[in-house]
This record gives C-alpha cells, structure tokens and sequence, in this order.
C-alpha cells in the first residue's frame, strides 16, 4: 500500500463515524478533519518533494451516470473549490436509453483527485441522511400528512441551508489553515491550465444549475445550522494520527 492509499484509508476510518445517526456532529467533523489532513500531508512531503512535479493530473468520476440534482452540482462545485481541483460534468447515453446521463468529473493531481472523490461521496450519504431524518421528524412533530410536495420542498430547503453552511465552515477552515500553516488552498496553475486547455474539447455549454428556492424557511436555516456545526474533533491531532506509514 503506498502513502497515499494509506492516507485515504485512514480518512475513511474517521469518516466511518458519519454512518452513526447517534452522533451527528462528530459525523459532519469529519470533513474538516480530513481536510486538516490533506493539507498536514501536504506540509510533510514539501521538503523532501514537490508533489506537483511528481504526480499526474488525472480525471476521476465521482459518481456512477445518472441524472443530476441541482444539490449534487452544488455539492461538486464546494468540494472541488475546497481540495485544489476542478470539475466537469460528462455526459453519454447508455445502452438503449433514449435520454442522456452525466456524471461529475474532478480533475487535478492524483492525490487531489482522490481526495475530492472519497469526500464527495461521503458528504453525499450525509446530506441525504440528514435530510432525510428532518423530514421524517418534520412530519413525526407536526402530525401533516405526507405529501410528494412537502417533502420535496423541506428536503430542497434543508439541503440548501445545509450546502450554505457546509461552505461557509469550509471557508472559516480554509482561512485557519492559511493562518496556522501559511498555506493557501487553491487550485494549482498547472491544473487550472491543463483543465483551460481540456475545456476547448467540450462541446456545447453547460446549463445554468437552476437552484429551488427556500420554500421553507425553517427547513433552511436547520439545514444551515446542522451544516455549520461541522468541526474537526477539537483536540490537536496526534502524531499516531498523521502517521501514515
């Protein structure tokens, strides 16, 4: 196993709580805890090489082709602006299907890539979880009869204040990296050029993601607050924790 299947393995043990509905916080902190990890990698691998010049630019297909919620592309585009890639959809028709599918497509380095996909998927199971389970208590605590409509509108206006929130945390970790580290996390030149360049080979233009508005407004500002409270675990990270040999 190289260093970098190791590292992922290692996130995906702390992540491993994010399927404990008993303990939601410690599930959402997990994403700033894996982040927090990329980045202390990072610092460790820059004085004996440059991870750039050593590693690839790769395409990685987050998920399987199908057809895209609006909360997915939006789900992307936080993920990619948050761990140094890009990302792109590719579309295809399947088999005999008359109607086209697409698929999220990050784009960067190796060890960036896969970073954007573990994180991707989890951070989709959660936000279905915890979707899910507000509406389910949503109709438990107001006695409403279950409709397609409601649904649809709770769990539209949950995810948008969730997303909110998980980007704003996102944000607030990037700048106490920056401060703690002295290191940006942006999208390095080489990948941006490379992904100017893979851009000209796309045909037609992307439509516009159309986001639902906030139907309910206090579905949105639960999601918002739910997606705030994500927090890596409050203690320094411990030596046997970044220690991925």
């Amino acid at each position: 196993m190289n260093r970098n299947e190791s590292i992922i393995k290692k996130i995906k043990g702390l992540l491993a709580i994010a399927d404990d509905s008993k303990n939601d916080e410690e599930s959402q902190s997990a994403f700033l805890l894996a982040q927090k990890l990329m980045i202390k990698h990072d610092i460790q691998q820059s004085d004996v090489e440059t991870r750039d010049e050593k590693q690839e630019i790769i395409k990685g297909q987050a998920v399987a082709y199908k057809k895209l919620f609006w909360w997915e592309r939006q789900l992307a585009g936080i993920i990619a602006n948050n761990f140094r890639v890009k990302f792109y959809y590719h579309n295809r028709i399947l088999n005999d299907e008359k109607r086209r599918k697409s698929s999220i497509i990050f784009f960067g380095f190796e060890n960036d890539v896969n970073l954007a996909k573990e994180m991707y998927v989890l951070a989709y199971d959660a936000i279905c979880k915890y979707s899910e389970k507000y509406v389910k208590n949503y109709y438990k605590e107001v006695f409403a009869i279950r409709t397609t409509a409601k649904t649809n509108e709770l769990k539209n206006s949950y995810m948008l204040g969730f997303l909110t929130g998980l980007n704003e945390k996102f944000d607030i970790q990037v700048r106490e990296m920056e401060q703690e580290f002295g290191l940006m996390v942006i999208t390095p030149k080489e990948v941006s050029e490379a992904y100017n360049d893979l851009a000209k080979s796309f045909s037609g233009k992307a439509k516009p993601t159309k986001i639902p508005s906030i139907g309910e407004v206090e579905a949105y500002h639960r999601g918002r607050r739910d997606g705030e409270q994500i927090d890596y675990l409050k203690q320094t990270i411990d030596e046997d924790i970044v220690d991925f040999s």
